[in-house]
């Protein structure tokens, strides 16, 4: 679509918001043009994130029975980067198929993952996505990246994924302590100003067609996990 064009799609309506937010200083970090920002960040010696510890609800909800039998069960871990997670349920048994926007980063960790492990490349908003069903779906901080306009698209993508009975789970900013420009700053800006953060009502109102498990604050210090003050979490099913 030409910039002199008149928007007469839904379709073109996004993409002219992906354009504004594409043009801002920090740009999409949920599209494929961020793959060298989340490289560095992930492997940048000293940042949190550069961790193999599992996320700190993510055990829990294992250790409490909330995620159902792993062994066996098919998964799908939305923004895998380094692969902390994706190693963590192939070590409980499971099938996981994580995927990233990193590409050079997946083919590093590529070599020295689980035989029950394989990491794909890929948009979650705009490729085509693994045709497969899921019994759990994990999403540790993508979610939070995406434009405000983007969220129906991914929740028209993911959550058709999740099989009968199936668990969908999220790590996000959390609300209050993590500031961050509204939905409407941030379509008038284009700056995600570094992602957005939800309250724990957020989540649910988000992912009003999922019943909520368990929704909560992520606990820091938890020995051998990762968990941070500043992330909420929330486990739903089907």
């Amino acid at each position: 679509m030409s910039d002199t064009s008149r928007l007469h799609t839904v379709d073109q309506l996004l993409e002219t918001l992906d354009h504004l937010i594409e043009r801002s200083e920090r740009g999409d970090r949920s599209a494929p043009g961020a793959a060298a920002f989340w490289t560095e960040i992930l492997t940048r010696e000293g940042h949190p994130l550069a961790t193999d510890l599992p996320d700190e609800p993510l055990v829990d909800w294992h250790t409490r029975g909330l995620l159902g039998d792993l062994s066996g069960a098919r998964v799908l871990d939305i923004g895998c980067g380094a692969g902390r997670n994706t190693r963590w349920f192939a070590t409980q048994g499971a099938t996981v198929h994580g995927v990233d926007l990193a590409a050079d980063l997946l083919d590093r960790i590529r070599p020295d993952l689980p035989p029950t492990a394989t990491v794909t490349a890929l948009d979650i908003l705009r490729d085509p996505l693994p045709s497969a069903q899921y019994d759990v779906i994990y999403d540790s901080g993508c979610f939070h990246h995406i434009a405000p306009h983007r969220r129906l698209t991914y929740l028209e993508r993911v959550l058709p994924a999740l099989s009968p009975g199936a668990h969908y789970a999220i790590i996000t900013f959390a609300a209050g302590q993590v500031e961050t420009p509204t939905d409407l700053q941030i379509l008038t800006t284009g700056d995600t100003a570094g992602g957005m953060s939800f309250s724990l009502e957020d989540l649910r109102s988000t992912f009003n067609s999922l019943t909520p498990i368990d929704l909560r604050p992520v606990r820091p210090n938890v020995p051998h996990t990762f968990g941070a003050p500043f992330l909420n979490a929330a486990l739903f099913t089907n």
